[in-house]
């Protein structure tokens, strides 16, 4: 525990949009380590601009296309001795609001999963300290204690990183799907006729499909850094298709090793790391 934090239970965290799945996921994370929480949302009684000026950490978890209008209304209210926060998927003009609209500490937070998992635990924490670093000690610590792998950005290097991360892994996993369905070809006998590493690519694809579709596009929509990332995409998927047009075989070997070079030793790491996942897949029914 930093030595400035004695006990924790003297600390106290409101989270505006605390009902929510990611509200509810880290106010269990910070009472299980003896801090207090309450939330505040259309649905309770407690209205956000109280909940924001009477506690010690305010987070914010709302939707994107939310964040915004949500910082400008609360983060003036939050103690100058406090620390406001956002849990969103962005980061650049959401730590540029936090900033004008507050004379607080202020930490851009990413927690790269969703409300489903059941602990922390390896799972990727991105925080992008902008004013001041108090509190910023007392998250590092907390989310150490729990195992996470926290990772210290700034807000514009978090997304430029997640517009490859999340916007362009999100864009191929959609459109994989779109093309399967313009094959006409029944969804369930791709599936039957796969291996498990083919099955295991197409249901991390589906996966993607299975979550909240506005969530998706405010993360892919919302991301200046997004766009440029997928026109390199589609300009990668062009030199390949030409290669493939031509029945240039030298071309694909070429192209092929040019991207294995680009993962170097990693490639080995991960057909071993990926083929425990294979033969667990393949020992699965269904």
């Amino acid at each position: 525990m930093p030595n400035f934090f004695k006990q924790t239970k003297d600390i106290s965290v409101g989270i505006i949009g605390g009902t929510g799945g990611m509200g509810k996921l880290f106010a269990h994370f910070f009472e299980r380590n003896g801090i207090r929480c309450e939330a505040a949302s259309r649905s309770t009684s407690l209205g956000i601009e109280e909940c924001a000026s009477r506690n010690d950490i305010v987070i914010i978890t709302v939707p994107i296309a939310s964040t915004l209008e949500t910082i400008r209304k609360v983060a003036p209210l939050v103690k100058e001795d406090g620390l406001l926060m956002d849990l969103t998927s962005l980061k650049k003009r959401e730590v540029e609001c936090m900033l004008d609209n507050s004379k607080c500490e202020v930490i851009g937070c990413h927690p790269v999963f969703g409300p489903s998992v059941s602990s922390f635990e390896k799972q990727v924490i991105v925080l992008t300290p902008s004013r001041g670093d108090k509190w910023l000690n007392l998250l590092k610590y907390l989310f150490d204690k729990e195992n996470a792998v926290v990772k210290i950005s700034t807000p514009e290097e978090h997304d430029r990183i997640m517009s490859v991360v999340q916007g362009l892994m999100h864009f191929t996993s959609i459109t994989l799907i779109k093309t399967l369905m313009k094959t006409e070809m029944p969804s369930e006998i791709f599936n039957e006729y796969s291996s498990p590493v083919y099955r295991i690519r197409n249901d991390f694809a589906s996966r993607i499909l299975n979550q909240n579709p506005e969530l998706y596009a405010d993360i892919e929509l919302f991301n200046p850094e997004t766009v440029p990332i997928l026109k390199k995409y589609i300009q990668s998927c062009r030199e390949l298709m030409e290669v493939v047009e031509n029945n240039d075989r030298d071309g694909f070997i070429n192209e092929f090793n040019t991207a294995s070079g680009y993962i170097g030793d990693y490639k080995d790491t991960a057909e071993k790391k990926t083929n425990q996942i294979i033969d667990f897949v393949a020992s699965l029914k269904g």
